[in-house]
C-alpha cells in the first residue's frame, strides 16, 4: 500500500508540474500576441525625428528628448522656457560675473565682447580667460594659448547659448561665423536644407565643423517605463573596436555565472539604409529573477566625414525608471520587443537635403558613391545597391538592380526568410519599409536587359471556354480603348497585346485571349539561406495595360513592341 501511495503522489506530482507548465506556456503564448498587438498599434502612427543630419521614425507618443550638441568644439544649448526679459538679464550678469574675474595672470579675464546679429537672431560673445601653456610636439616644446568662449543667442521664443573652455584665439572669428549660421527649428520640422539639427535649433551648412559634430536622443514610450531609446551621432571619433569585438572582450572578463546570465540572441553585421554596423541583441536574467532586454546597432563611421559618423542606437527594457533602483520585468514580450525594434532600427537614414535630390535627365555623369531616395528621378543610369537589404532579407530583383536616368527610383520590396509553414506551402512573404529606400550608385557601366523564357505566370482560360472572345465582338475594341489597365485576376476585355506596368517582372509584352484571367507577374528574387546559385522565381499580383489588338498572338509583333 505504501508503494502504491508513493506512485500515486508521484503521478499527480508529474500531472500537476504538466499542468503548471502548459498554463504557463499558454499565459506567456497570450501575453506575447497581446503585447506585439499593443506593438502594432503604436506603430499605426509614426513621427520622424531630426537628430544631426539622420533621421529616425519613432512612434507619435513617444515623448522625445534631444540633449546638449557639440559641433566644432562649441557646446550648443536651447530652451524655449526663458522669457526677453530674463535672457537680458542672463546676459548682463554674465557680462558683470566675467568682468569680475581675473585670469591666471591676475589681469582682467574678459578680453572683449562682440556682437551677434544674422537675421532675427541677435545676443552677445564673450572672449575670457587667456592661459599659457606647453606641450611636447614630436621632439619640440611650443607654447600655445587657449581661450575661453560664452555665447548668448536670441531668437523669438527660443535662447542658444554656446560655450568652450579651451580654443584657439584665431578661431575666434569662425566661431562667430558658425553662430551666425543658427536658426530656430520649428516643432516636428524636418529641414530640407543641409545642415545639424539640434534641440530646437539648426546649424545651417556651411559652417566651420573642424569634423566633429555630436548630439544624443532619448525617447520614452508612455505606459512603458522601463523601455528606454537612445540614439547618437558623434563624428570626428577615432577608429576603435567594434560593438560584437567589445562585447566578446567583456564576456570573456565576467565570471562563469555571470556569462549564464546573459543570453545573445542576435549577433551579426547588418547595414541600415547603407549604414555599415553591427547588431547585438541581448536577453539579461537578473539576480532578482526579472527579465530586460538589450538591443544594440553601431555603425563606426568614418573619423574625416561629418555625413559617416559614430552612430550608436540602443533599445533597452526592464531598467527601474527609479535611478539605482533594482532592474524591473521587461513590460513587453521577447517577440514584442523585437517587432519594435525592426521598426525603429530599420527607419535610420541620413537626412535628404534639396542639394542631394537628383537633378532631371540630362545632368552631368554623377560619381559612385551618390544616393538616392524612392521617388527621386534617377540623375545616372547604371547599377544601384539598395540600402534597406540583411542578412537575412532579400530584394525584389536582387541587392543590385540597373535602373535608367530619368526613371523614378523604386521603393524596395523586402523577402525576408519565411517560416516553415510559409515553405510548405509555397509561399514568398513580403513587406515595404515606412521610410523611403535609400540607392547608392555602385557601378555605372550600362546592362542590356535580357529577355527570359522563365515559368512566367500563365493566364486562366475562361470555364470551358463557354467565355465568347472579345475580339468577336463588333463593339469590343470600342469598349476597351488602348492603354486601358486591367488587374491581375481580372478577366481580360479584348484579345492583344498587354503590357505589364511593373518595370521589374520578367513578363514584358504578352498576348492574352478575351475572357481569360490575367495572371499575376513574374519577378526573380535571390532569397536569402537557399544553396542554389540561380534567383528563383515568384509572382505577384500587377496590372496589364493594353497596347495593341491582336486576335492571335505573333512573335513579330511581341518583338516590336517590346523595342
Amino acid at each position: 500500500m505504501k508503494r502504491l501511495g508513493s506512485r500515486k503522489v508521484r503521478w499527480v506530482c508529474g500531472v500537476t508540474a504538466l499542468a503548471l507548465a502548459l498554463a504557463s506556456f499558454f499565459a506567456n503564448s497570450v501575453q506575447t500576441v497581446h503585447d506585439k498587438q499593443k506593438v502594432a498599434k503604436m506603430m499605426d502612427k509614426m513621427k520622424t525625428v531630426c537628430v544631426g543630419r539622420f533621421l529616425i521614425d519613432l512612434p507619435a507618443e513617444a515623448e522625445v528628448t534631444i540633449g546638449q550638441g557639440a559641433i566644432g568644439g562649441i557646446d550648443l544649448s536651447s530652451t524655449l522656457r526663458e522669457s526677453e526679459e530674463e535672457f537680458s538679464s542672463r546676459v548682463r550678469k554674465m557680462e558683470i560675473d566675467i568682468a569680475g574675474t581675473l585670469n591666471e595672470e591676475s589681469r582682467v579675464s574678459l578680453e572683449s565682447v562682440r556682437q551677434l546679429s544674422d537675421g532675427a537672431g541677435e545676443g552677445k560673445l564673450f572672449v575670457h580667460n587667456r592661459r599659457r601653456s606647453k606641450l611636447h610636439r614630436g621632439d619640440h616644446i611650443v607654447s600655445v594659448e587657449n581661450v575661453a568662449v560664452h555665447s548668448l543667442l536670441r531668437f523669438p521664443g527660443l535662447s542658444v547659448t554656446g560655450n568652450a573652455d579651451w580654443i584657439d584665439p584665431d578661431y575666434v572669428d569662425d566661431v562667430m561665423r558658425l553662430l551666425g549660421r543658427i536658426r530656430p527649428l520649428q516643432p516636428n520640422e524636418i529641414p530640407r536644407e543641409s545642415g545639424f539639427c539640434l534641440a530646437d535649433a539648426f546649424v545651417r551648412d556651411p559652417y566651420e565643423h573642424r569634423q566633429s559634430e555630436s548630439v544624443v536622443m532619448f525617447a520614452g514610450l508612455p505606459g512603458y517605463p522601463d523601455v528606454n531609446i537612445v540614439l547618437s551621432s558623434m563624428s570626428g571619433t577615432s577608429p576603435a573596436p567594434g560593438l560584437l569585438q567589445r562585447n566578446a572582450a567583456a564576456a570573456a572578463r565576467e565570471p562563469v555565472f555571470m556569462q549564464m546570465a546573459f543570453t545573445n540572441l542576435r549577433e551579426q553585421t547588418r547595414a541600415i539604409n547603407g549604414l555599415q554596423g553591427e547588431e547585438l541583441i541581448t536577453r539579461i536574467r537578473e539576480p532578482n529573477f526579472t527579465t530586460g532586454y538589450s538591443f544594440q546597432w553601431e555603425s563606426p563611421g568614418l573619423k574625416d566625414d561629418i555625413l559617416a559618423p559614430l552612430l550608436t542606437l540602443e533599445l533597452e527594457s526592464g531598467t527601474n525608471p527609479v535611478t539605482g533602483g533594482k532592474p524591473v520585468q521587461s513590460t513587453l514580450s521577447e517577440e514584442a520587443m523585437f517587432d519594435l525594434w525592426e521598426q525603429i532600427a530599420s527607419s535610420i537614414r541620413l537626412r535628404p537635403t534639396e542639394t542631394d535630390k537628383a537633378g532631371a535627365p540630362g545632368t552631368v555623369a554623377m560619381e559612385l558613391g551618390i544616393g538616392a531616395y524612392a521617388g527621386d528621378v534617377c540623375p545616372q543610369t547604371g547599377w544601384w545597391r539598395c540600402g534597406d537589404s540583411g542578412p537575412a532579407t532579400g530584394i525584389l530583383g536582387g541587392e543590385r538592380q540597373f535602373l535608367k536616368q530619368g526613371q523614378r527610383m523604386p521603393q524596395a520590396l523586402l523577402l525576408p526568410q519565411p517560416t516553415m509553414w510559409q515553405r510548405l506551402r509555397g509561399v514568398q512573404p513580403s513587406y515595404e519599409n515606412r521610410h523611403p529606400t535609400l540607392w547608392t550608385l555602385v557601378d555605372k557601366r550600362n546592362s542590356v536587359r535580357v529577355s527570359t523564357p522563365a515559368a512566367l505566370e500563365q493566364a486562366i482560360l475562361g470555364s470551358e471556354l463557354l467565355i465568347i472572345p472579345a475580339g468577336d465582338t463588333p463593339m469590343a475594341h470600342a469598349e476597351t480603348p488602348i492603354g486601358s489597365v486591367a488587374k491581375t485576376g481580372a478577366a481580360c476585355p479584348a484579345s492583344g497585346w498587354w503590357r505589364c506596368e511593373d518595370s521589374h517582372a520578367l513578363d514584358g509584352t504578352r498576348w492574352f485571349a478575351a475572357g481569360s484571367l490575367l495572371p499575376a507577374a513574374t519577378f526573380r528574387a535571390q532569397l536569402h539561406g537557399r544553396f542554389s546559385t540561380h534567383p528563383e522565381l515568384i509572382h505577384r499580383r500587377s496590372a496589364w495595360q493594353l497596347v495593341r489588338y491582336a486576335d492571335a498572338p505573333d512573335n513579330t509583333g511581341a518583338q516590336r513592341l517590346e523595342s
